[in-house]
């Protein structure tokens, strides 16, 4: 007999409810979130025959014990769990319980429609988390820098455009070792010179149109507005560098990671790719060749195919919205990329935006295209050719 196991997580304890295939309760209990309650969840489940496990979590230590089982376990969308609830639980309660249950009941009800987890290699695991920290990082950094140009607008106008970069090395230490215009001011010229100097800001052009900015600038802002808003700035600069450092030594584990992997060089064949994007592509394919059986699969999964929408005789195409977003995101980016690169992704972009179609909407179907190159790649382990532009192009 078939049995479904609801896990509904949590940070101390997970509650878990076992059904049976006539969906009867056999059992219900809570295990500890380590290692002993995961042995206790061993022990419960040792005897019950056919056990599939669902929970909402697609990593962390209960998903690294349990791909170790010869259970199968699935992820599940937190908010299909929502919407089972709603229309299958109509008392409204809301425990921890009530969760297990229902994530065990939607395994039940769909149990021949789920994928379970694959898992690859664990270079590849570790290059997935190592690429979503960079994500993160850079989205982190993205805000701060947004925080820092708000405050020069705000206190110190001379900050906002000095540098094209924002987030410029040498523009933060002149943010903490000059935080107010008064402290600016006092320099000399040949002050300024050294100080760029030890910020390795060499080149004269640059340096002279910096030095003449700072001589030509004056303002009027109160004092009490400096002093207010100065100690932020310096204290986001000096975050905005940790954060500078931090992506920088990620990008140098995961390029350690892709030049070592055999999948490594064929996703830096990819035209415009580089390492940051081939990287997030490869971690998101992974070298597991049982993950997809066919390039719709990944297009689904990943958000590039879109959805038709039909109702009597209206009809219409949307973008995919169940779907992994951040993948979605990262395609959508790399297709972008590729019309700087490729001639037939440039060739196939300007053809979508003669027929009238959006900017973003030709990126979206340049990614769909390119999905089904990128999987073929993938599973035949062969690199982007220059044939394939012709052979797709015609």
């Amino acid at each position: 007999m078939k049995h479904f196991v609801g896990i509904d997580n949590s940070n101390d304890a997970h509650s878990v409810c076992i059904l049976n295939e006539n969906a009867q309760r056999v059992k219900e209990f809570e295990v500890q979130n380590n290692l002993a309650g995961f042995q206790k969840l061993d022990k419960e489940l040792s005897g019950i025959s056919h056990v599939t496990i669902g929970f909402e979590l697609s990593f962390g230590p209960l998903v690294d014990y349990l791909r170790e089982t010869p259970h199968a376990i699935i992820s599940i969308n937190p908010l299909k769990i929502k919407r089972y609830k709603e229309s299958n639980l109509v008392s409204g309660n809301k425990t921890d319980q009530v969760d297990a249950h229902a994530i065990a009941g939607y395994l039940l009800i769909n149990q021949g429609s789920l994928r379970e987890m694959v898992f690859s290699s664990q270079e590849v695991e570790t290059l997935k988390l190592l690429c979503i920290s960079h994500d993160r990082l850079t989205k982190e950094r993205t805000r701060h820098i947004n925080r820092l140009i708000s405050l020069f607008r705000q206190y110190f106008p001379l900050y906002d455009g000095l540098f094209t970069d924002s987030s410029s090395k040498t523009l933060l230490k002149m943010v903490i070792a000059y935080p107010v215009w008064a402290d600016l001011q006092r320099e000399s010229e040949q002050e300024l010179r050294n100080f760029l100097k030890t910020c390795k800001f060499h080149n004269p052009k640059y340096v002279n149109r910096i030095i003449s900015a700072v001589q030509s600038h004056s303002q009027s802002i109160a004092p009490a507005v400096e002093m207010g808003l100065s100690p932020e700035a310096v204290t986001i600069a000096r975050i905005l560098l940790n954060i500078k450092e931090e992506i920088a030594n990620l990008e140098k584990k995961i390029q350690v990671i892709v030049n070592a992997h055999p999948l490594g060089s064929i996703f830096m064949s990819l035209p415009g790719a580089g390492i940051v994007l081939g990287s997030k592509m490869l971690a998101l394919f992974g070298d597991n060749k049982t993950k997809f059986s066919n390039a719709a699969q990944a297009q689904r999964l990943f958000g590039t195919a879109p959805v038709n929408y039909q109702s009597g005789s209206y009809h219409k195409v949307i973008m995919r919205r169940a779907c992994d977003k951040r993948a979605r995101s990262i395609f959508y980016k790399f297709a972008f990329c590729s019309t700087q690169s490729s001639s037939w992704a440039r060739a196939y972009y300007d053809s979508q935006r003669k027929k009238g179609k959006t900017h973003s909407v030709s990126v979206r179907a340049l990614s769909n295209k390119w999905l089904s190159i990128i999987f073929s790649m993938w599973k035949n382990e062969t690199k982007y050719a220059l044939k394939e532009q012709i052979t797709f192009a015609a």
